[in-house]
């Protein structure tokens, strides 16, 4: 039983990765998406105005997290337990690797050359609940 069941959410998590993460749109249409998608980024530590955030892999992989978070929330609540527990086990492989990604980035400008060289930020999804008009 476990095999079918893994073979079928491994069969999910290939058809995300061939559809979405490796058929990325033009940087345009993702940087439309991620307005859609309501993130927010706060500064932590450093000048956010030294930080390039239009640089094409920042954006990739801010699309992709975007894209894998849809993805879990569509999905997720489908799955039984056990199918649950292989889905969040390669999705947070997959996430750490975005991570990893993110914390490679380069995001210094060029313009800028008395910035700190640390940087740190928090990138979140702003969920707030919007009452409809009645």
């Amino acid at each position: 039983m476990r095999k079918k069941t893994e073979t079928e959410v491994l069969g999910l998590l290939n058809e995300f990765q061939k559809n979405v993460l490796e058929n990325m749109p033009s940087v345009e249409k993702m940087s439309e998406e991620i307005m859609m998608m309501s993130f927010k980024v706060r500064p932590l530590q450093g000048d956010i105005g030294a930080i390039d955030l239009k640089n094409r892999r920042f954006i990739e992989t801010l699309w992709s997290l975007g894209k894998l978070d849809e993805f879990l929330q569509r999905e997720a609540p489908r799955l039984n337990r056990q199918e649950k527990k292989i889905f969040f086990q390669y999705l947070g492989d997959i996430h750490s690797r975005l991570q990893e990604r993110f914390n490679q980035l380069n995001l210094k400008q060029e313009r800028i050359k008395d910035a700190p060289p640390v940087f740190e930020m928090e990138i979140f999804r702003d969920r707030s609940i919007r009452k409809k008009p009645n």
